[in-house]
């Protein structure tokens, strides 16, 4: 009898890392275990167990001659789990990793979180691999005043109920998850769930249930844990589009819009974008062909509010010319009012502290961080001692600290601070009682909702803050926006949608009156806000950055390193002979941490030619002391 030949089972897998500061971006190891491909493992790199995910496996028989030629040996696969991820989720990261010049690894430590990278099971319960529909549909576009837009996400949510499918709905803070959990559960509250501000262990119950209920379900969370996948998701919506938290802090620096648009694309999902005032960039797509409306785009916002535009350089009395107005007549009344007719009023500012830079009289030089040449910051404690504090690197200096570079004791404070903001409605009515809330006064979601909570519970409450103070208030009678002046001294090319998206934010918190202060009267953008004019503002804008040749008409890389002046003089060198072809542009300037100069190389491409495999491969052979920042906010 013959007898068989045993089957030859080793295997040769290639594993990528998921490891934000791994440079390769795939190893391969040998194993006799069965392994799936999109299955989690661990691996061994530099004494340290890593988490790496399974791209391909291959029999070693078929590439044995490859082994025998290899100038390494493979090491052995440690047996993994059965969780894995699907092949469209794995093709989405990759896509993104090559748009971001970084690896497939660090894009999926970016959109994995820890909790998922500890229990990846509760990824998907979908082991059967999904087949990507033949059909795709393009990203859809809702522009609606925020009452409006949720109640049709909530049709939205409903007709896929109705079909058999399940949601996402992201967003980008954890508080903005918190209140579409209030207004979107109404009728489904036993199929909808959410992330937001739960532990570990609940999270896990969480996701449990999530997969176990045979019902759709609608789960609402922020873009961490978009990652998630049931077989019948087939909607994802992402809530105010265009919000800035969606871009990473760190490296890799992504846009993890861009990314639920590849991932939309590779699964067959449904991919909804809203918001009140959709981003520039996403309704030139829009214009492209490349976007479609869900519903017809609402262009104009008809605020049912009083709106006022003040202009604080209109000439004044002789006894009111000495001193530096930080409100106008307009203003003052409306604080008067609320107070006495003990409605609430919030008071907006751009910037913490008393005031936002301090100039010297004498020789006009900025003061500046010892440490790391940021703008000084003037503060007041609670026992009314002031202090310089740097933003950037946490320094600090005494009030008594002399110019820098004349020594004079002349130091005069410059630019509206919401703590300026808050002493001076103090002195201005003393039956106020002013509630400030920035990232300083509260340092926690807890503090900042008690700051809130206080606020409205006070008759007599003023509310002073930040951009922050948006995502914990509710409506508010009286909203005056007191300075946004020193947003216009920001060199960001985006930075006039940024203000007009800011103000159409604070006026859909108000109820009744609506005022803003500048000395940047002449600025159409805060008549054209003020009045809800998204498609003047739209045209003017686009018009403006087609003739730079601005985004979205073009697409900007920046590269940044640091270092010594001899350094930085071989770096230049090095990248202008790596990047020739491409024609870069250099700039430097001070580091906001380190102190140290920063050098900043520029590309300029048209958005079509992008992604470039040639430029690709050379950014990713840049060493870690390179920063990549691919399509950034800002090139300077």
């Amino acid at each position: 009898m013959k007898r068989e030949r045993k089957k030859d089972t080793l295997k040769v897998v290639t594993v990528i890392p998921i490891n934000k500061s791994m440079l390769r971006s795939s190893l391969s190891y040998f194993t006799k275990d069965i392994v799936s491909i999109g299955s989690f493992v661990k691996i061994n790199i530099r004494n340290k167990i890593n988490l790496g995910l399974v791209i391909s496996v291959t029999n070693a028989s078929s590439v044995k001659s490859d082994l025998k030629n290899s100038s390494f040996a493979l090491k052995k696969l440690s047996k993994g789990n059965s969780a894995r991820l699907s092949t469209g989720f794995i093709k989405a990261c990759e896509q993104t990793a090559i748009y971001y010049a970084t690896t497939t690894g660090s894009i999926i430590s970016t959109i994995l979180p820890k909790f998922f990278l500890d229990f990846p099971e509760l990824i998907q319960n979908n082991q059967k691999e999904i087949i990507r529909p033949e059909t795709i549909h393009e990203p859809y576009l809702i522009q609606l005043p925020i009452d409006e837009r949720y109640g049709e996400y909530k049709t939205i949510i409903r007709e896929s109920f109705a079909r058999g499918s399940s949601v996402l709905f992201i967003t980008p803070t954890i508080e903005e998850a918190k209140k579409s959990l209030d207004i979107l559960s109404k009728g489904i509250n036993d199929y909808t769930f959410t992330t937001a501000g739960q532990s570990p262990k609940k999270l896990k119950d969480i996701f449990t249930k999530c997969h176990k209920e045979k019902h759709p379900i609608l789960l609402i969370t922020t873009a961490s844990f978009g990652a998630f996948n049931r077989s019948d998701l087939n909607t994802i919506i992402i809530e105010r589009e265009n919000s800035r938290s969606y871009r990473t802090l760190s490296k890799p620096y992504i846009d993890l819009k861009t990314f639920f648009e590849i991932l939309a694309r590779e699964t067959g999902k449904t991919l909804i974008l809203g918001d009140s005032f959709i981003s520039v960039k996403s309704l030139w797509s829009e214009k492209q062909g490349k976007f479609a409306e869900l519903s017809p785009l609402k262009w104009k916002s008809n605020f049912s509010i009083k709106t006022c535009l003040i202009d604080m350089k209109a000439p004044l009395k002789t006894d009111e010319a000495t001193r530096f107005r930080i409100f106008s007549k307009e203003l003052t009344e409306l604080i008067g009012k609320s107070i006495e007719e003990k409605k609430k009023i919030f008071l907006f500012g751009t910037r913490k502290g008393l005031a936002p830079s301090t100039i010297c009289s004498d020789c006009g030089d900025l003061l500046e961080c010892s440490n790391c040449k940021a703008p000084l910051v003037l503060h007041e404690n609670k026992n009314n001692e002031r202090f310089y504090l740097c933003h950037a690197c946490g320094a600090k200096r005494t009030s008594e600290t002399r110019c820098d570079k004349c020594n004079s004791w002349n130091l005069n404070p410059l630019g509206i601070g919401i703590d300026k903001i808050s002493q001076e409605v103090k002195d201005l009515f003393p039956r106020a009682n002013v509630y400030v809330l920035d990232k300083d006064k509260a340092s926690t979601a807890n503090k900042a909702s008690a700051t809130i909570n206080k606020f409205m519970n006070d008759e007599h409450g003023v509310l002073v803050g930040t951009e922050l103070a948006l995502l914990y208030t509710e409506k508010i009678p009286n909203i005056g926006v007191v300075s946004l002046d020193s947003l216009f001294s920001i060199p960001d090319f985006s930075i006039n949608e940024r203000i007009f998206y800011l103000v159409n934010r604070i006026i859909e918190k108000c109820e009744s009156q609506f005022i803003v202060q500048t000395r940047n009267i002449g600025r159409d953008i805060l008549n054209l806000a003020i009045k809800g004019d998204i498609l003047e503002f739209y045209r003017k804008e686009i018009q403006e950055r087609d003739e730079l040749q601005y985004p979205p008409f073009s697409l900007f890389i920046k590269v940044i390193t640091e270092g010594t002046p001899t350094e930085l003089e071989k770096k230049s060198i090095y990248l202008l002979q790596t990047f020739k072809e491409y024609n870069p542009d250099f700039m430097k300037s001070k580091g906001m941490k380190s102190g140290r100069i920063n050098l900043s190389m520029i590309l300029r491409l048209k958005r079509n030619n992008w992604p470039d495999s040639n430029l690709v491969q050379k950014l990713l052979l840049l060493s870690p002391e390179f920063l990549i920042k691919v399509d950034p906010e800002s090139i300077i």
